[in-house]
């Protein structure tokens, strides 16, 4: 006897929600590994040195560190905060925060595999997350974003924790127990808003009714938009949204385009992360500034394509 269709649903929601946290909990733990590595073996002097003065190079710098550092959107803002922390132009870190999760090897692989061989769709990937990442860094310039409210796991430098203290710039092996409680304390810290985020994503892809999809794929704007809709409701890792986003076969190419584009900058898991690590009026722009200026470059796209 088949189960009810509620409980059907439930079943497939529960198994979802576990896919999309297995799918990106390991990008998250990568995040905060690195987030704890900067915390105990960096030295802002060092670093500060490393950053050219002048602001300008600042975004580009950004923009392109993810060829260097890749790593995926469900570790970016740990990373992109203790960047900052480190004294890191916010300019620079924002930068790097936004454009790292698609401007990597892997990601800008998987999407030249996934549109087989398209490069001009790589590169037009390329250019529609650039741009908003090296506008929001200069909006940013010189500002301070990290929010006051901001509980900030810290590693146990102190004699009366109980820990052995370690410094900032510390060397060698015997930091590296203060790396696994810090890397521990930041992944159970953004978890939370992980797993917020895999479960509305799971309730709109198990509940959203597909068949009306079907309404807004034939006319470009609303097929851009939702494109757009649901790549912040899918919540999709960057290394696998091409796939996906190749998957939509009856949809614009610049449908599919603004899908890759948003989704890593823009995503349920992303949302909950941005207005708990950074302050209000910088996490809004996080969300709408990339929103504002994709929708239209898409559409544009889609019109110089016919």
């Amino acid at each position: 006897m088949m189960p009810p269709l509620w409980l059907q649903k439930l079943d497939a929601f529960s198994k979802v929600a576990v896919a999309i946290f297995l799918e990106a909990a390991p990008f998250l733990l990568l995040g905060a590994l690195i987030s704890a590595v900067m915390s105990v073996y960096v030295d802002p002097a060092r670093l500060a040195k490393l950053i050219p003065r002048n602001r300008f190079f600042h975004s580009f710098i950004g923009v392109g560190g993810g060829m260097v550092l890749p790593i995926c959107e469900c570790g970016s803002v740990p990373v992109g905060r203790r960047l900052m922390e480190k004294g890191v132009p916010p300019q620079l870190a924002l930068t790097y925060m936004l454009a790292a999760p698609v401007i990597n090897p892997l990601v800008l692989a998987s999407t030249y595999i996934a549109f087989r061989g398209d490069l001009s769709f790589v590169l037009l990937r390329v250019v529609l997350v650039a741009l908003p990442a090296l506008i929001l860094g200069y909006a940013f310039a010189g500002k301070e974003i990290l929010s006051e409210n901001d509980v900030q796991p810290e590693h146990c430098g102190c004699a009366d924790s109980g820990h052995t203290c370690v410094g900032h710039g510390a060397k060698g092996f015997s930091a590296f127990p203060a790396v696994l409680e810090i890397g521990a304390q930041e992944f159970l810290y953004m978890g939370k808003f992980l797993i917020f985020g895999c479960m509305a994503a799971a309730f709109f892809k198990v509940y959203l009714p597909w068949e009306l999809l079907r309404l807004f794929e034939t006319n470009l704007f609303t097929a851009v938009a939702l494109m757009m809709f649901l790549a912040v409701l899918l919540s999709v890792c960057s290394e696998a949204d091409a796939f996906v986003a190749a998957s939509f076969v009856s949809f614009p190419v610049a449908a599919q385009l603004s899908f890759v584009a948003l989704g890593p900058m823009v995503d349920l898991k992303l949302i909950g992360m941005y207005y708990a690590v950074f302050r209000t009026k910088a996490a809004t722009a996080l969300i709408l500034v990339p929103v504002i200026l994709i929708y239209p470059l898409s559409i544009a796209v889609g019109i110089f394509m016919r």
